[in-house]
């Protein structure tokens, strides 16, 4: 994990420096320039209206009585690639551009759903949940939580 998280804290934004010099000497400054902003303000715009259309959805099922496990997956990667779209860079933004557009992320999707299923199937991924109201402790025996997963507790606190 430590070196994924150096990977992508490093060497992406080396990367990413190089294209823009590169791309910059190559087509001029201004025109790159001229490319980040378009790219921002595209990206906000396509995350915008992709995002409403996710939550209407989301809406739909809920009020249909159904799980919105898929449009929720589709959230998170549209707000993903939001965000990537606003960082300047061409990898972050052709990466944005794919989680943004409909097709695409339909693909990213579906890959994700199928890695989520082997975790959970092979234990790799494990949900735990301890905040289910009125249920005796009993009903809970004690799990033993690997290594890397950190364990919190919380109150509700009435602020008059």
């Amino acid at each position: 994990m430590f070196m994924l998280l150096l990977i992508l804290f490093t060497a992406v934004p080396a990367l990413e420096f190089y294209l823009l010099f590169e791309i910059g000497s190559a087509i001029g400054a201004p025109e790159t320039f001229a490319i980040i902003i378009v790219t921002g303000i595209a990206g906000a715009y396509l995350a915008k209206s992709q995002g409403l259309a996710i939550l209407q959805k989301i809406q739909q099922e809920l009020a249909q009585g159904q799980m919105p496990g898929r449009p929720i997956l589709h959230g998170f990667l549209v707000f993903g690639g939001g965000l990537l779209l606003l960082t300047p860079g061409f990898l972050t933004d052709i990466l944005g551009l794919c989680l943004v557009t409909p097709g695409t992320r339909h693909i990213i999707a579906g890959l994700l759903m199928e890695y989520f299923k082997k975790g959970i199937a092979n234990g790799n991924i494990v949900f735990v949940n301890s905040a289910t109201p009125n249920r005796p402790q009993d009903d809970y025996p004690e799990q033993e939580l690997p290594s890397d997963v950190l364990e919190a507790e919380y109150s509700k606190k009435e602020i008059d």
